[in-house]
């Protein structure tokens, strides 16, 4: 009588753990298929890094060489100016100053 009463909780027992095993199953299955979606959206979103990097290199290489045809446009600035200013006519001294000196 022992045995039956042992055997029926060996046997709920198995039950439980088939029920178990059988959800871990599932739920393992289900991680699988997020797995590989998430590999795919790694994989897409290091495309994407790339991209973006390559634009700021493209852009950084850009800026550099804004910046050095501004800095050329400004040097021929300055040396307008110098021209400009060297041909603008000197000031004469002002005259009749008043001598603050008398004898």
């Amino acid at each position: 009588m022992i045995s039956y009463l042992v055997d029926a909780v060996l046997l709920i027992a198995l039950a439980f753990t088939s029920l178990r095993v059988t959800r871990m199953h599932r739920e393992l299955a289900r991680l699988r298929s997020y797995h590989g979606e998430f590999s795919t959206v790694v994989n897409e979103t290091a495309g994407a890094f790339d991209t973006v990097i390559t634009a700021a290199r493209e852009s950084t290489a850009n800026l550099g060489r804004l910046a050095n045809v501004l800095g050329a446009k400004i040097d021929q600035a300055h040396e307008a100016i110098a021209a400009l200013d060297a041909r603008r006519p000197q000031p004469l001294p002002a005259t009749g100053s008043v001598d603050t000196e008398r004898p």
